[in-house]
């Protein structure tokens, strides 16, 4: 497929989606592969499981979080 071949495909989806109610956007997400990003996701964890309000912070997680499918309404 030509280079104008994909970007018409890609600005054909990307019209698709629009009309449809989405916006495409992009983000930085951290690099999971990298050096040291397993350590320091550790060592973040052990911070957070350390505070005092640890369980007060994983009841409000659970509560506004996203929910399963069929799930209804917030308890």
């Amino acid at each position: 497929m030509t280079h104008s071949a994909d970007a018409s495909r890609r600005a054909a989806h990307r019209a698709e989606m629009r009309a449809s109610g989405l916006r495409l956007i992009e983000i930085w997400v951290p690099d999971t592969s990298a050096p040291g990003f397993a350590q320091e996701a550790r060592r973040q964890s052990l911070l957070v499981a350390a505070e005092s309000d640890f369980d007060d912070m994983m009841d409000f997680i659970e509560r506004n979080g996203p929910q399963p499918a069929g799930h209804q309404g917030r308890d």
